[in-house]
């Protein structure tokens, strides 16, 4: 027992229980006698005078008690008793209370019959009611309920009656276990029940002296002068936040130990021991505790041993002792060891000669076990990874953790492939005040696949080195461009992407501009050409308001230098150089309720200096185009059925931007914006700074928007066109949608986003022919997702009535997702993905996970595509993964293509170990 050295001990005799009085007694923690043990082991006792009478005066008025048995109690003196003889009492104590939403009432035999008429009544009655269901009775802490079979069923229903629900048996209530009702918080969820923790006064337990002083309670008490005091029932030892309790107790003064025996049960916050007998050294603060058992709420955690021993420093050791995580009554999973060490500060614990159960059968011996019991950092084995595919046979990690110091961490994973070889991967973190950053490699001496060895590497970094300046490096490289195909990575932090970031950026913040200096390299693992590097980009650019916000003045200055491996590549692609970019722009926004009317000058100029560019281009070429535009809507509203407001709102934006012939010019960083309801709003047509759409055109949209009374938007529908004053030429750039610049309207974009529910949302976009309204191409999307449990998602894309250059371009595709609970314990998990336009299957993924209260074992079966370069030859693989998740402990195998739930949610998805 971690009692601290105490100062003083003090001994309360709870001889008032005897009373009658004792239901004031419970609402008033005053008591009749209090005593000190003095310097000389003896005890020195002090009578509370003023509530003798009162006890006395309640004592009288009340009548005797017709118990069978019970014995008459004398009236109490004034005079102070001989503690050398033993006290008698004949009450029982106080049980300590259980949380106060689970407290079980018993009812005394002497009592009448209490009949349950509705949810949270009693009635006092001998005899059955009509108009009651069923009849219960406290029974060994328990309720003993029976139908009335005089119960008018027409009841039922009728107002004010309320259906009667039988309560639920609380089998492990002296654990702090307590199984869910029907229609409790926690019902439907895989674990039955909860940890509640009875409530303890801390803000009082932690005062000095409540930390001094040991406080001993008991209902009858013998001392001998010199020698041990013997206490007998209700005892409890107290000192703080900590609570040992007993049937009979002896304490030996001169060497400040105490022997406890009968039902013994020590608590303290996050911890409950119960126990046959124990015996505690006050002195050192320790306890041994004999045929115990033992749970750590926070944790989840609880077992049981021969003896267990618990130290002054929190730590605990156990001999023939078990640990599982699984609830009371529930022995899916433990550990069994000859000696258990719980390192309860550190959150660890430690086995020895230990064996892992399953349904109490031996399945496993290990002869050291390390295990955690909450989130704290220590050195060890993490759980091993398990996986198995056609193209890579049986695929094991063991990561080992290394807790180097608190800023810093390292992770090593030996991974063995079956048809590959050793795989050697690492993982370290290091952390400062100003900066988190990440180390990954992984390396294979000789891929016996391959026939070559075969590394990858990669480095994240994130700081704030200065006040208002932020740093960032994002840096990414294979040894082949096949090694994310054929190995992926288990640990590490490398993104299976065709082109790898190499990333280096410093940022400066201010509060209206700010300033990026950035290195930019790619490695493509693709056919094709590389992006082009920045190597290096300089950009300054802000935004200043004046006229109380109406009027804003953006700019931009942006000088990069462009370079890539033209080895391999011929006419403008060969094209390297330097662009300076300077954008200014002047708008003006007048905006109310109902109207906005906003017009905008921005003046586009782009300076090359360029290298390799074909015979006959200048080396220094430029664009200088003035754009000028007008943009304005109104919105009008209506009520819509009392329930929904819905907008009307009409967009018209005039826009022209000089025609300049770019047919000289390189495509750096820029590419046509696709057809969509919102580009055709567009001023420039174009992403990045080296193109401009030259036009003369006015663009009309209508949308409609429908809100909640809660102003929420439910839905929305738009529709858009543009309409040319002239032709577009190639050479000047051609607008989204354009074929070939000489259209006076383009096609008809449409969106339609409705939130059905607020679980149920879709989402389409489209273009539509203008001369005979066929789909060209669209896009739909519907997601149900209620919770972070359950998710079905269904896409389809088409623009196979695009007409493209090339026809590996064309796109139809299917894409359907399903996860969902079947019950609390079993969920499934699905996607199948398909190129309709081909006949090819790029993922067909199935799986399946039971989840209980301590355990989850999930299996998947997938096939996938793993090289869809060349659309029309996809690499495809096939395999089995099973992955097993024990509360507390962790997951070992793999998870088998479930990443894809965050790319269609965009959210980060519930971590695979929680519960």
């Amino acid at each position: 027992m971690p009692f601290y050295r105490a100062h003083s001990f003090k001994l309360v005799l709870a001889i008032a229980a005897a009373i009658s009085a004792s239901q004031a007694m419970a609402e008033n923690d005053q008591r009749l006698w209090n005593c000190n043990l003095n310097s000389a082991g003896e005890w020195d006792c002090e009578v509370n005078e003023q509530l003798m009478r009162e006890t006395q005066q309640q004592s009288s008025s009340v009548q005797p008690q017709t118990n069978p048995g019970a014995e008459t109690i004398p009236e109490s003196s004034s005079e102070q008793p001989a503690l050398a003889e033993p006290v008698e009492v004949q009450s029982a104590p106080q049980a300590i209370a259980a949380p106060a939403a689970s407290i079980v009432q018993t009812q005394p035999v002497n009592q009448p019959r209490q009949v349950v008429d509705r949810v949270g009544s009693v009635v006092q009655s001998n005899t059955l009611a009509a108009n009651n269901q069923f009849e219960c009775s406290g029974l060994e802490g328990q309720w003993q309920c029976q139908q009335n079979t005089d119960y008018q069923s027409d009841n039922i229903g009728k107002a004010g009656t309320l259906a009667v629900v039988r309560p639920v048996p609380q089998l492990y209530a002296s654990l702090d276990w307590y199984t869910y009702s029907p229609g409790d918080a926690g019902f439907g969820g895989s674990c039955p029940g909860e940890y509640r923790e009875a409530d303890m006064d801390l803000s009082r337990a932690m005062t000095q002296s409540e930390q001094q002083t040991i406080f001993l309670e008991a209902l009858r008490s013998s001392t001998v002068l010199g020698g041990v005091t013997q206490l007998e029932g209700g005892i409890n030892m107290r000192q703080g936040g900590r609570v040992l309790s007993s049937d009979q107790a002896v304490y030996d003064p001169e060497s400040r130990r105490a022997t406890l025996s009968g039902n013994v049960r020590y608590r303290e916050q996050g911890l409950l021991l119960l126990a046959d007998s124990a015996e505690a050294d006050l002195t050192q603060g320790n306890a041994g505790f004999h045929n115990a058992e033992y749970v750590m709420h926070r944790e989840h955690m609880r077992g049981e041993a021969q003896r267990i021993e618990r130290f002054g420093d929190a730590r605990v050791e156990m001999t023939e002792g078990r640990v599982t995580f699984c609830e009371p009554g529930n022995n899916t999973w433990a550990i069994a060891a000859d000696s258990l060490e719980i390192h309860t500060d550190e959150g660890y614990g430690e086995a020895y000669h230990a064996t892992f159960e399953v349904a109490d059968v031996p399945v496993l011996y290990l002869p050291y076990f390390y295990f955690p019991i909450n989130d704290n950092r220590r050195s060890g084995f993490l759980y091993p990874k398990l996986g198995y595919s056609d193209s890579d046979g049986l695929d094991i990690a063991t990561p080992y953790y290394f807790n180097l110091a608190p800023n810093y961490d390292d992770t090593f994973t030996p991974r063995i492939v079956s048809e590959r070889g050793l795989v050697l991967e690492n993982e370290f973190r290091y952390m400062n005040q100003w900066s988190m950053n990440t180390l990954s490699t992984a390396y294979i001496a000789d891929d016996d696949k391959y026939g070559d060895s075969r590394w990858a590497l990669g480095a994240t970094h994130l700081g704030n080195p200065a006040e208002r300046w932020f740093s960032k490096i994002d840096y990414r490289r294979i040894s082949d461009d096949d090694y994310l195909d054929d190995l992926d990575t288990t640990n590490l932090e490398i993104a299976n992407q065709d082109d790898l970031n190499q990333i280096g950026e410093l940022r400066y913040q201010a509060d209206t501009w700010q300033f990026i200096s950035r290195v930019h390299e790619y490695q493509t693992t693709d056919e094709g050409p590389e992006p082009y590097e920045r190597v290096p980009q300089l950009q300054f650019s802000g935004k200043e308001l004046a006229l109380e916000q109406h009027l804003a003045l953006d700019y931009l200055a942006d000088l990069t230098v462009f370079d890539r491996n033209n080895d391999d590549l011929t006419g403008r692609e060969r094209i390297t150089g330097t662009r300076a970019h300077l954008r200014p722009s002047l708008s003006y926004r007048w905006e109310r309720p109902w109207a906005y009317f906003e017009p905008r000058a921005t003046y586009w100029y782009s300076q090359y200096d360029l290298n390799d560019q074909p015979s006959g281009w200048s080396s220094n070429p430029s664009l200088s185009v003035p754009i000028l535009s007008v943009d304005s809507g109104l919105k009008f509203e209506r009520d819509y059925a009392d329930l929904l407001t819905q907008t009307l709102e009409p967009r018209i934006k005039l826009i022209s931007a000089g025609k300049e012939d770019q047919s000289e010019l390189p495509d750096f960083d820029s590419s046509r914006l696709s057809f969509s309801y919102y580009n055709l709003f567009n001023e420039t047509g174009y992403s990045g700074n080296d193109n401009i759409a030259g036009t003369d055109q006015v663009t009309l949209g209508l949308s409609s928007g429908f809100y909640s009374m809660l102003g929420i938007e439910q839905g929305r529908l738009a529709v858009a066109q543009a309409y040319y004053f002239d032709d577009r030429e190639a050479s000047s750039g051609l607008r989204p949608g354009d074929e070939d610049g000489t259209e006076d309207s383009s096609n008809l974009a449409l969106l339609a986003n409705w939130n059905i529910t607020p679980s149920l949302q879709f989402r389409h976009d489209s273009e539509l022919d203008e001369q005979d309204f066929e789909m060209v191409q669209q896009n739909y999307r519907l997601t149900y997702k209620p919770d972070d449990m359950r998710l079905v998602y269904l896409s389809y894309r088409d623009n196979s009535g695009s007409r493209f250059d090339d026809p590996n371009d064309e796109i139809r595709q299917t894409d359907f997702a399903v996860r969902w609970p079947l019950s609390p314990t079993w969920n499934i998990l699905g996607r199948w993905q398909e190129d309709l336009l081909r006949s090819e299957n790029l993922e067909t993924l199935l799986g399946i996970e039971y989840v209980s209260c301590c355990w989850k074992v999930r299996l998947t079966g997938r096939k996938w595509v793993t090289d869809n370069d060349n659309s029309n030859q996809g690499d495809t693989d096939k395999g089995i993964f099973l992955q097993f998740v024990l509360r507390g402990l962790g997951s070992f195998g793999q998870e088998g293509g479930r990443g894809f739930l965050e790319d269609i949610t965009g959210e980060k998805e519930d971590a695979h170990e929680t519960f």
